[in-house]
């Protein structure tokens, strides 16, 4: 359903006002605030605000039916370099058709399209719950907000807005991890390396072990993805000592089927015939970090890979939602990660990949969103809310 003419309107300035709150992990309260009067205002029936800082809108149809959610993040990457950037990069200016900012792309166009196209819609046409879900640290935590706000919901099925571009729409989507290497060594003066042992030069030759390391194939997800991707030595600086400590940071992409025990597995086969391989210690990744509200939280870096199949109910649907809005799309693989790789993954709710914008213009100087795929995308969700009686 097109949207009108002052709800294209307000649905641009909603996107700017997120888009001007930089609200990077754990600092995401401006960007609450933003949803939470947007929510209030379009007359949402019930505006929670958890534990975390998760804000979740919901609205009830006037009829029995599935309850659907529409998720997306609030945080965003904090830029790191203005100087690249043509435009303001908190300044949601218009330009050329696109509107120009940080998280305008990932993800503020996606939740804003979506939250919008619930608060619009005629409650009468509204088979069933639909929930929004304004997420927090997806960015450093993936799944971590959502996991949280499905606690104790019973849903039939997820709808994570990321920028797929809206002729595409993701059906599957790989898995992460990252696997933290300490190498342990001798210290010694620089000046008498034969007293000691290098901790770096031990942690290069068992990277080479890693690197030999067997990469799995699918035929539908591709390769998996095992990259080296940060080094530290300790002393740091070396101060004319040999390192005795070294850590590195392998950054992984993971296909079906893999678990945490059976990948860490594979790397202490690959080190079974590393000399020193007692001296090599091996984990999953871990964050912690405060959420805006104050709350402690802990983050195990594995996420699942997912798929939702072509049989499926949902996605039968929301293709059909997509067609009706007139647009050709294609099917892909997500090879990003973020929160369905809970919803899907994890929990193991039907869940789909679709918004505005490229993922390409992600975390980098000058993104942007093309408003044309703004509002397109707010028609398609708006088809997907019309179509759920026949879920």
């Amino acid at each position: 359903m097109p949207l009108t003419n002052s709800q294209q309107e307000e649905l641009i300035r909603f996107t700017q006002e997120m888009v001007r709150c930089p609200g990077f992990s754990g600092e995401e309260a401006s960007t609450a605030d933003v949803v939470k009067r947007q929510m209030t205002r379009l007359g949402f029936d019930e505006v929670e605000v958890d534990p975390v800082g998760n804000i979740i809108g919901t609205i009830h149809g006037n009829n029995s039916g599935p309850t659907i959610v529409f998720d997306g993040h609030m945080d965003v990457v904090p830029v790191r370099m203005p100087e690249l950037w043509e435009h303001k990069p908190y300044g949601a200016e218009i330009f050329d058709g696109k509107i120009w900012g940080r998280g305008s792309t990932d993800m503020k166009g996606g939740l804003a399209a979506a939250l919008c196209a619930a608060g619009f819609m005629d409650r009468s046409k509204i088979t069933g719950t639909i929930i929004i879900t304004a997420t927090i640290a997806e960015e450093l935590m993936i799944g971590k907000g959502l996991g949280k706000a499905l606690e104790g919901r019973d849903i039939d099925a997820v709808i994570t807005c990321e920028p797929t571009g809206t002729n595409r729409l993701a059906v599957a989507g790989v898995g992460r991890t990252t696997v933290e290497m300490t190498v342990h060594g001798q210290v010694a003066h620089s000046s008498q390396p034969h007293l000691g042992d290098n901790a770096i030069y031990r942690a290069i030759d068992a990277s080479q072990h890693i690197r030999s390391m067997p990469r799995r194939e699918d035929s539908f997800f591709g390769h998996e993805v095992i990259e080296l991707v940060e080094m530290k030595s300790r002393p740091s600086p070396g101060n004319g000592s040999v390192p005795d400590y070294c850590w590195l940071l392998w950054e992984c992409r993971l296909l079906p089927g893999e678990t945490r025990e059976s990948f860490l597995g594979r790397f202490h086969s690959a080190l079974s015939t590393f000399p020193g391989k007692e001296k090599v210690e091996l984990k999953t990744g871990q964050i912690c970090l405060n959420s805006y509200t104050g709350q402690p939280l802990v983050y195990d870096d594995f996420l699942e890979a997912w798929s939702t199949p072509p049989d499926n109910t949902f996605r039968l649907l929301v293709e059909k939602a997509i067609k009706e809005a007139g647009i050709t799309f294609s099917p892909i693989i997500f090879r990003g990660c973020t929160n369905v790789n809970i919803s899907a993954g994890a929990l193991k709710i039907p869940s789909l990949i679709y918004g505005p914008g490229s993922l390409d213009l992600a975390h980098k100087p000058n993104e942007y969103l093309e408003i044309e795929e703004l509002l397109l995308s707010a028609e398609v969700y708006s088809n997907i809310i019309k179509l759920t009686d026949r879920y």
